[in-house]
């Protein structure tokens, strides 16, 4: 296991200065937002090629590549623009060498039941994991949003696309965000870890009913024993910290990523 961070809170930084911080604060990998709207620096005048180069030199691995994606689309036509779009950053990642592509099942449509929307979402990632076949990537679908965040529906979703390209990327504090408690959140982890190709991670707890994010160690979960269970069950993906609360960024990410690094070193060793 490698252990790093997510480039999106990093938004106005050049690529080459977020490289900089993340192997200052030793992170090993990194997960690189694909798209230049959200991170404009990271792309900002630099193109694939660009992007390649620095990375060479950076001396990080690049786990994964954070893309934007809802297959929860009534309309056949715009389902078909978003395999398109997905297929297009899955491209981008095979350029660079990057083994996985995070991607978001779909949101809330109003007026649109989950269950009507379910069949769709199998049906892009049909159509995704198809195209891809072959490649030098998977996919992994994050715990994300409103529509489908719960472990047992995004179990059934893996199973129904029935792909060895997809799995899921872990986000350890969305569910919570979503409203289950810390105990539904860590049944579901580990419903889901054997088919985990990536963790993000967020640590937290309740506060007044509200859930309060943290730097990792700080929070109620219990990472160690997570991170734990990833190795026993033949994870050797990597563990980034997306930090996105309210404390400083640069600080909670350097705080969280070295206590990352003392677990999973510790249980490597």
């Amino acid at each position: 296991m490698l252990v790093g961070m997510t480039s999106l809170g990093m938004g106005r930084t050049s690529l080459r200065e977020t490289l900089a911080f993340a192997a200052q604060i030793g992170c090993q990998t990194i997960e690189l937002n694909g798209r230049p709207t959200v991170h404009q620096a990271v792309w900002q005048d630099v193109g694939v090629e660009g992007v390649r180069a620095q990375l060479a030199n950076s001396g990080l691995k690049v786990g994964s590549l954070g893309s934007y994606s809802s297959l929860a689309q009534p309309d056949d036509e715009l389902l078909e623009a978003q395999v398109a779009e997905f297929v297009g950053y899955c491209r981008t990642a095979c350029t660079l060498g990057i083994p996985v592509v995070r991607a978001f099942a779909g949101d809330v449509v109003p007026g649109v039941s989950l269950e009507a929307l379910y069949p769709r979402m199998v049906a892009g990632f049909r159509a995704i994991t198809t195209q891809i076949d072959g490649w030098a990537v998977c996919v992994g679908i994050e715990n994300h949003g409103r529509l489908i965040n719960q472990g047992d529906w995004l179990s059934s979703l893996i199973h129904d696309v029935a792909s060895p390209r997809l799995g899921i990327t872990l986000d350890t504090g969305n569910f919570c965000w979503a409203g289950a408690s810390i105990e539904q959140a860590e049944r579901w982890f580990e419903k889901l870890l054997p088919v985990t190709v990536s963790v993000h991670v967020k640590d937290g707890r309740f506060v007044d009913g509200e859930w309060t994010l943290l730097p990792a160690g700080r929070g109620d979960f219990d990472l160690a024993g997570l991170i734990k269970r990833l190795a026993q069950c033949g994870y050797t993906g990597q563990v980034v910290s997306e930090y996105e609360g309210t404390d400083d960024f640069e600080a909670s990410t350097a705080e969280s990523v070295a206590y990352l690094r003392g677990i999973v070193d510790g249980v490597c060793a």
